[in-house]
């Protein structure tokens, strides 16, 4: 996967390009690809196949479509598939060939819950979570039955049982936020990449409190020098409106040397990004609400924080992979207290802070445990309908962090204005 830089807008939405090949692995060398996916064991999942394999979970992948028939594939379940591209199949289970991205969903299916093949399965790759359900949603850039295929997309997994919603993607605007604070809000856990330009600006995905941001590692385990990375994002006051990456995944072997990535039709392609990082966790995060029935997205985000390794510099969390590598079988068996809140925060229509120029944010979470929105906005207020599609956004839309809202953030308070400032309140900064 390549995120594209918001300052690079005629790019995809979906990031792919990182994983063109840079090598062809042959088709047969399935046990050599079990040998490069060198996560399998410092990430616990060999470990953690042992205690729960994501039975009876469903995972929503917002992509370009899975190839079923891959034969890491063979043998998982998948439901109520979708297709938003007007070139996919009805059910999802078509790569689309839109020229960016056609192995993309496949990839990340494999990485999710890949059974491996052969006489003992131990050929091919394994995901953390073989056993769970996965909704193939798929979408096309530029091409799509809806105006904007991405929360329509996030909505679609929400209706259809998701409890685990793989953003291995690009979008933002009100109608995206809208949508995951929605997922939010009936309980699911939503994982995303933190992107692939080696830049502390987070956009997208990984700036929503709440949402599960996952940054990549080499096998080093440390940072990939590509991997998106921020601990917090402050405005000129050092006042915290953004969230930053949560834990770390697999992103490559080095900086030089991709890991293998399934591809349409059978056999593997090298490739190396975050969505390779964000496909493999929320594998784990599926096991873990398959092993943890009683706990809510809340406690299952808390659990992969809390048993994480520490990889990078500085205080946890640090800037590179916030909390560590995620460890599968740490997550699953360690004793963990429960938490009320999600540690990472949560988004929330209706609910804002104007002195803290924040929108649209219920909690920040461990990234600024003092933040409270203000109780005078704390209420839903109508929205205006808008048909802005969703996409990479310049740096232009992304700073709405101006003399505007610092002009609203003022006004609000003179309460004979209220009714007026109402619109203009429910549009959220595009952070």
């Amino acid at each position: 996967m390549t995120r594209p830089h918001p300052r690079h807008t005629a790019t995809a939405i979906l990031l792919t390009a990182g994983l063109a090949c840079s090598a062809a692995v042959p088709a047969h060398a399935g046990d050599q690809v079990r040998d490069r996916q060198w996560w399998i064991t410092p990430m616990g999942i060999d470990r953690g196949l042992s205690v729960s394999q994501g039975s009876g979970v469903t995972v929503c992948l917002i992509d370009s479509g899975v190839d079923a028939t891959h034969p890491d594939l063979v043998g998982v379940r998948f439901a109520h598939g979708k297709d938003f591209s007007d070139i996919g199949a009805p059910d999802g289970l078509k790569p689309i060939k839109d020229d960016r991205r056609y192995d993309h969903g496949t990839s990340m299916a494999v990485n999710i819950a890949g059974r491996g093949h052969g006489s003992h399965g131990n050929e091919g790759m394994l995901g953390a979570a073989p056993d769970a359900t996965i909704i193939s949603v798929s979408y096309g850039f530029p091409t799509a039955t809806v105006t904007n295929p991405v929360p329509t997309a996030i909505r679609y997994c929400i209706d259809h049982g998701a409890k685990v919603i793989n953003l291995s993607l690009v979008a933002e605007n009100d109608k995206v936020r809208a949508a995951v604070a929605d997922a939010q809000a009936k309980d699911i856990v939503l994982v995303a990449g933190s992107g692939n330009d080696g830049d502390v600006a987070l956009s997208g995905f990984p700036t929503m409190f709440g949402i599960l941001t996952v940054g990549g590692i080499d096998n080093n385990l440390q940072r990939d020098p590509r991997s998106n990375f921020s601990k917090i994002s402050k405005d000129i006051k050092g006042q915290i409106h953004h969230a930053g990456v949560g834990v770390c995944g697999p992103f490559a072997a080095t900086p030089d040397t991709g890991v293998p990535q399934a591809w349409p039709g059978g056999g593997y392609r090298d490739g190396a990004g975050t969505s390779i990082s964000t496909s493999v966790v929320t594998g784990i995060v599926a096991a873990i609400r398959a092993k943890h029935p009683d706990l809510n997205a809340a406690n299952v985000i808390n659990r992969v924080l809390k048993t994480a390794k520490k990889t990078g510099t500085g205080d946890i969390p640090t800037a590179d992979c916030g909390w560590g590598l995620v460890d599968a079988y740490a997550a699953l068996t360690a004793d963990i207290p429960t938490v009320t809140d999600n540690p990472l925060g949560q988004l929330g229509e209706g609910y804002s802070n104007p002195s803290k120029n924040v929108f649209g944010v219920k909690s920040m979470g461990l990234w600024d445990p003092t933040y409270q929105p203000d109780p005078a906005y704390s209420t839903a207020m109508p929205q205006p309908p808008t048909n802005t599609p969703q996409g990479p956004i310049t740096s232009a839309e992304a700073n709405t962090s101006g003399p505007a809202w610092t002009i609203l953030a003022g006004l609000a308070t003179c309460t004979t204005l209220i009714g007026g400032l109402t619109w203009w309140l429910r549009r959220r900064p595009r952070q």
